[in-house]
């Protein structure tokens, strides 16, 4: 499909105007219609979003505002302009969205809101007039919100989320839930924002403007008041904690509540576990040498790993010495294999390993699989 065999020749004359993106010429068009100018709109035709898309000058955004009526911003329209060339659009951003247009028809149908638009283009002038105008930042478009979308285009940045939060966005009324598909530092912008809101900033400066003295301790219960106002959604952790992204897990559980010490420490333990899917410890074992190898806040002291990560190498050592005795090759080289990670932390030198080869006069089959991965 082409974009002529679509428009009518008015909204081809318009849409004309707009990339030329002359203000002048447009308002004398306007003027000669009988119509009013609302009447070129339709369902895959609108001049607002289309004013939007061509990145026309705010006086035109405003002009086409103004001149039709619109009664809510809060709608959709199913894009056709993708076919229009915006090979000279002045932002270098365009050429990136021209190139991967048919992933983002893919990804949500081509239906675009104007508040979509105006922040898929950063044209943040035209995301401040819109939402001061009544358009809704959770308004869902096929049953997404604008900041899934911009993070399905890969059109999210920081900038964006910076924006929408200044001018109200909030947690309050979109779930963190939907946030765990997103990279960390939007999760971490949402809470912080969320938590340490403008009503906890109020608070500082007036304590800070009548010179107010406040304990520490009913500081620290303050802060945990906001950090507990939410409640982190546990598929959170648990992506990161599969990934092995401790330090994530570990900013997480500071929201998690010092209440519920306990069930954080069951919950982990429980989830390692389930992480172990080759049943040979690894996810425990990479998670306690974490805890010894750092600072952080998890509720595990650095004994108690320690401690965890010796009982794991204890076991090991004693399967190795079993399958040795029993002379079974197969479920020996079968072990090795699966525990190959920590094998260098089971026996400190090569004499270790001969000795238990003398010690229980092993078959030749077993020295070769001993050799093989302890490299004797």
């Amino acid at each position: 499909m082409k974009t002529n065999d679509v428009l009518s020749k008015k909204q081809k004359l318009i849409l004309e105007l707009l990339n030329r993106n002359n203000i002048d010429k447009l308002k004398d068009f306007i003027n000669s219609l009988e119509t009013p100018l609302y009447f070129l709109n339709s369902t895959n035709f609108d001049l607002f979003t289309l004013a939007l898309s061509l990145n026309c000058s705010f006086d035109i955004i405003k002009l086409i505002y103004n001149r039709c009526n619109y009664k809510t911003l809060n709608y959709v329209v199913k894009d056709i302009y993708h076919l229009y060339d915006m090979s000279n659009h002045k932002d270098e951003t365009i050429v990136n969205y021209q190139n991967s247009l048919e992933v983002l028809m893919d990804s949500n149908n081509n239906v675009k809101s104007p508040l979509l638009v105006s922040l898929e283009f950063s044209d943040f002038q035209s995301v401040e007039f819109l939402i001061n105008k009544g358009a809704d930042m959770y308004f869902k478009i096929n049953g997404k919100y604008i900041l899934e979308i911009l993070r399905e285009e890969n059109l999210l940045t920081m900038r964006k989320l910076n924006f929408l939060l200044k001018n109200g966005f909030s947690l309050k009324k979109f779930k963190i839930e939907r946030l765990s598909n997103f990279e960390f530092k939007y999760i971490k912008k949402c809470l912080e924002n969320f938590v340490f809101d403008i009503n906890f900033i109020k608070y500082l400066l007036n304590l800070y403007k009548n010179k107010a003295g406040i304990s520490k301790r009913k500081f620290n219960h303050r802060v945990n008041n906001e950090i507990n106002k939410i409640e982190i959604p546990m598929e959170l952790y648990l992506k990161y904690l599969d990934r092995k992204d401790y330090k994530k897990v570990e900013y997480l559980y500071k929201y998690y509540g010092t209440e519920k010490t306990r069930s954080f420490k069951d919950f982990i333990l429980f989830y390692l576990n389930y992480f172990d899917r080759n049943f040979n410890k690894k996810s425990f074992y990479d998670f306690f040498n974490f805890i010894i190898n750092n600072e952080n806040t998890f509720p595990f002291s650095k004994e108690y790993a320690i401690n965890e990560n010796e009982t794991i190498i204890i076991n090991k050592k004693l399967k190795i010495v079993e399958l040795i005795k029993n002379n079974n090759n197969l479920k020996l080289e079968t072990f090795l294999k699966n525990n190959n990670y920590i094998l260098h932390c089971l026996y400190s030198s090569k004499s270790e390993i001969l000795n238990l080869i003398n010690e229980y006069n092993v078959s030749s089959d077993i020295v070769d699989i001993l050799r093989k991965y302890f490299l004797i």
